[in-house]
């Protein structure tokens, strides 16, 4: 059985209207993280919280996709990958005292993640679907540099706000983004100028290594 359909088009208000509701999980993330500031007085999951609206904004102004997936695992691991950090909560008690480096982190995994989804522009997309092939920026380097950005935030913010929710979550969100990744490749492989991409470039997250 084929994994991709044609994407029926939908008005532009339309798919802003749809993803109101998830704009406001993003919203609770982040007025969650800006509330710890005035205990702490530090700046706590603010890359994280700039990734998360990045990500917000774009998802609302992403194009129709040519082909996407109807895969339930697909859909399902999108649901747990992209929505799973956003139950994540502050709980500031950075390991080894360490919390400039955390920081550091979140900020690198924001910005890459940032390259990554401004290259796309309007092709971002959350379900694994065909937009169009991106080969340029970051995407010169690794296939999946966006979830590249996720894992060092995620990173950052765990070793920062360490808890055993916000554990459990991100070692959640990190197992179902590596299906992500898998389900996009499978629905991008039907397209000759992504196989010839693969080709190209063949680390998917890691430079060098994975």
């Amino acid at each position: 059985m084929s994994v991709v359909a044609f994407a029926a088009r939908r008005p532009v208000v339309s798919r802003v209207a749809a993803s109101l509701p998830l704009a406001a999980l993003w919203v609770l993330f982040a007025a969650a993280n800006l509330a710890t500031w005035r205990t702490t007085h530090r700046p706590v999951g603010l890359g994280a919280t700039v990734l998360e609206l990045t990500i917000a904004v774009l998802f609302a102004l992403r194009r129709p996709a040519w082909t996407t997936s109807r895969s339930v695992v697909a859909w399902g691991a999108t649901a747990i990958g992209t929505f799973g950090m956003l139950a994540a909560r502050p709980a500031y008690a950075p390991v080894l005292g360490l919390g400039s480096l955390y920081l550091a982190l979140q900020l690198c995994g924001a910005a890459v993640a940032l390259a990554a989804a401004l290259t796309l522009g309007r092709s971002f997309g959350l379900v694994a679907a065909n937009r169009g092939v991106c080969t340029a920026g970051p995407y010169a380097v690794v296939r999946h540099p966006l979830y590249a950005g996720y894992l060092l935030a995620g990173t950052g913010y765990v070793l920062e706000n360490p808890s055993l929710r916000n554990c459990a979550l991100f070692l959640a969100v990190t197992g179902f983004q590596a299906v992500r990744i898998v389900t996009e490749e499978q629905c991008l492989s039907a397209d000759p100028a992504y196989r010839r991409y693969r080709e190209r470039v063949t680390r998917r997250v890691v430079p060098f290594l994975l």
